[in-house]
């Protein structure tokens, strides 16, 4: 409930008070007859200001409302922003890591097609295919590894449609929030 609001009740409810003060002398100063029409005044008055208590414990239950699910939503758009960090940084190593792999694809590329068997001396051809072997192994590494990271990525992304789907879902509560309090 807006300021203006809040002034307005207590006006509302001052004014009230000050009728029924007024009307309680006046019900004193007149004869009997006039004391039953008074105290149809005072009941009548009892029941506004119990109305209007009322409409400000609804007013605050909607305050406490709004309140909790903008809370809600602030730490719904935290986690989302965590998550798509989180998603941009796997997707970032995936292309490094892509990035490794051809590296290694081409050195193992070279050795192979250069051929370890037509170098002069033993040692060298051990020395070849030896290298031939580590490349191949980190290779096989670096795959295992993006698979993982590509896992990853997946796996944050659809975390992060669910999360993106739960502060749709708690903006729609603050929308029908709102509506209620026009």
């Amino acid at each position: 409930m807006t300021g203006q609001r809040w002034l307005l009740a207590i006006g509302l409810v001052a004014g009230l008070i000050v009728a029924g003060a007024a009307t309680a002398t006046t019900l004193l100063a007149q004869p009997q007859a006039q004391s039953e029409s008074g105290n149809a005044a005072v009941a009548a008055l009892v029941g506004e200001i119990r109305a209007l208590r009322a409409d400000l414990a609804a007013a605050s239950r909607n305050q406490l409302r709004a309140q909790l699910l903008l809370g809600r939503v602030q730490m719904q758009e935290q986690r989302l922003a965590y998550l798509d960090k989180q998603r941009s940084d796997a997707a970032g190593q995936v292309a490094l890591i892509g990035q490794a792999m051809s590296g290694l694809r081409a050195q193992v590329g070279r050795l192979t097609t250069s051929g370890c068997n037509d170098l002069p001396n033993g040692e060298a051809r051990r020395d070849c295919e030896s290298m031939t072997a580590m490349l191949k192994g980190q290779l096989a590494d670096q795959e295992a590894r993006e698979q993982q990271l590509r896992t990853q990525e997946n796996e944050l992304t659809n975390a992060l449609s669910a999360e993106q789907a739960r502060w749709s879902d708690f903006n729609s509560r603050l929308d029908d929030l709102e509506r209620s309090l026009r």
